[in-house]
């Protein structure tokens, strides 16, 4: 279609030369969009037409060029073989039982230029339909309420009765593979012990291991009897006072002592061992002086087990020492001196708002500590420090992540101010010498720029706490020539992704880009009456500019940054 309208256009400008040659009236052109059924005969020429084209005719008065776009459609005819598996085969709509060669005609609306679609098949139906199954089983399987256990092929066959009373087989057939359980047995006579499928059985017994087939779900089972004739005997652990007798031998070092035993039938041997330690009697002690430094801990042990003592002060304990390893040793009689000195101890008291640094340690903590630190100097001879302990408690000042509100006025305006900040926190506001509190600031009538100081703070009176945080902004107030006439003034292209063009009939002296949180972001000077500003480096967003030109007039556009 493009193509015929451009072939149109082409002979369109072709004869209107020569129709405008012939006298200065306006050529008159008549286009005639014709669609057609395998001929058309054009009343203007009266000339007939088979296939698609674009004809033009200029009318013997030479202002009238009428134009033909013509689309021819033809007879479809289609012919086509098919041969089905099945008893019955559904060709374009409708089901056919038997073969031969059919025909489905669709009648077009020749008025709309469409013509008549011819469709042939021949068609070859089998008098019998086989629908076949392969399955893998384990053991059994059930098919058409019968059970196999064997490897075959099997049928059943049944008569399907068609609309027309004839009849065609249906035969399901199944391929059927069997595969049974496989059980492996294995009898085993080892001396120690015997390593099977990656598992160690140092005794007599029946082990099975299973291998699982994730294809048909048959396993084999593998079963060992197990006969350990000998095991090897693990080393022994003892300890006597003086003397120990084993195996008939009477031991009085400390020592690794083994001897071999061998199995008569099997003629396994078996290595035992006994691993001994052998102390002494006691010697009785005496006036022991123990000296520590806040406390001394002393284990006192008897027949019944053993306790820790605590001892705080100076004392002097008598007790009866008695090893529980070593009962059948002499006890030892200790009179025990206890000397206890005491370390000096000191508090630092800090209350801070998200984080404290304690000189002492040279750390900065950033949260209270769920213990309070502590720092030892100055040891004396009995290794008592001097103890500085630290009870902090860290609060969260608030933070203020915006302070949202129109940032960019005229002159005259009115600034509403309000923050996004942490939950709870009280505010001040700061402009020249104007301070007020509360969540929202509202500056009547502002002329110039205005800086902006807002104060959050977040009161823990339990700590005599207060935590602050400070945020600023100025408002920027354009003071220039009315917009509607600054019209000599364009931006292109806005939005922009980092190339804007700026023209001015009268010259620029200065160009001041603001983002909307009314920060100064870009300054130019002198940029003439045509310049081109790369502002790629600026995030996305909008943005205003202010135009100084060099007869002293202000003009302020908006534009906007895409990335």
């Amino acid at each position: 279609m493009m193509k015929k309208t451009l072939l149109s256009l082409l002979m369109v400008a072709v004869f209107m030369p020569l129709a405008m040659a012939q006298n200065n009236d306006p050529l008159v052109i008549v286009n005639n969009n014709v669609t057609a059924c395998e001929t058309y005969t054009w009343s203007i020429n009266n000339t007939t037409y088979t296939n698609s084209t674009v004809a033009t005719y200029l009318d013997t008065t030479g202002d009238t060029l009428h134009v033909l776009n013509l689309t021819v459609n033809h007879i479809y005819n289609n012919t086509e073989a098919l041969i089905s598996n099945l008893c019955a085969y559904t060709w374009r709509g409708n089901t056919y039982y038997h073969s031969g060669t059919y025909s489905d005609t669709v009648l077009a609306n020749s008025s709309l230029g469409t013509c008549d679609s011819f469709f042939t098949v021949t068609l070859t139906i089998p008098t019998s339909e086989v629908i076949n199954q392969t399955v893998n089983a384990c053991g059994s399987y059930v098919w058409n309420d019968s059970t196999y256990t064997e490897t075959g092929i099997y049928s059943v066959s049944s008569q399907i009765v068609n609309p027309d009373l004839s009849t065609c087989t249906h035969i399901d057939q199944l391929t059927l593979n069997i595969v049974n359980t496989l059980n492996v047995d294995e009898t085993v006579e080892q001396c120690g012990h015997y390593t099977w499928y990656g598992e160690t059985y140092d005794q007599t017994g029946v082990y099975t291991h299973v291998e699982s087939d994730t294809t048909i779900g048959c396993d084999t089972i593998h079963t060992l009897n197990l006969t350990v004739v000998v095991n090897t005997a693990e080393p022994l652990h003892d300890s006597a006072c003086s003397y120990y007798i084993w195996r008939g031998d009477t031991i009085t070092t400390s020592g690794l002592y083994s001897i071999n035993d061998t199995n008569a039938s099997t003629g396994c041997v078996t290595i035992r061992s006994i691993n001994l330690n052998i102390k002494p009697f006691r010697t009785p002690v005496r006036d022991t002086t123990m000296v520590g430094c806040n406390g001394i801990s002393f284990t006192v042990s008897s027949l019944a087990g053993s306790t820790v003592k605590r001892f705080s002060v100076d004392t002097t304990f008598d007790t009866n020492l008695i090893d529980r390893r070593w009962a059948r040793c002499y006890d030892s009689t200790i009179h025990l001196n206890v000397i206890v000195h005491k370390s000096g101890y000191d508090t630092t008291y800090a209350n801070a708002c998200d984080s404290f640094y304690w000189k002492l340690n040279k750390r900065t903590y950033y949260k209270t500590p769920t213990t309070n630190p502590t720092y030892a100097f100055a040891s004396d001879q009995y290794n008592c420090d001097s103890i500085m302990v630290l009870v902090l408690n860290v609060k969260t000042s608030p933070v203020i992540t915006a302070i949202n509100g129109e940032w960019n006025l005229n002159a005259g305006d009115t600034a509403v101010l309000y923050p996004t900040c942490t939950e709870g926190a009280s505010y001040r506001w700061t402009y020249g010498t104007h301070t007020f509190t509360g969540d929202t600031l509202r500056i009547p009538d502002v002329q110039g720029n205005i800086d902006v100081a807002l104060e959050a703070t977040l009161n823990y009176p339990a700590n005599n706490l207060a935590c602050h945080d400070t945020s600023w902004i100025t408002l920027v107030t354009f003071v220039g020539i009315d917009q509607a006439q600054a019209t000599n003034v364009s931006l292109y292209p806005n939005p922009t992704v980092g190339q804007l063009n700026i023209e001015s009939a009268e010259a620029i002296r200065e160009v001041a880009i603001f983002n909307t949180l009314g920060q100064q972001v870009v300054t130019n000077y002198n940029l003439g009456n045509k310049s081109l500003m790369n502002l790629s480096n600026l995030s996305k967003g909008t943005y205003s500019m202010r135009i100084t030109l060099q007869n002293g007039e202000t003009v302020v556009r908006k534009f906007v940054i895409t990335k």
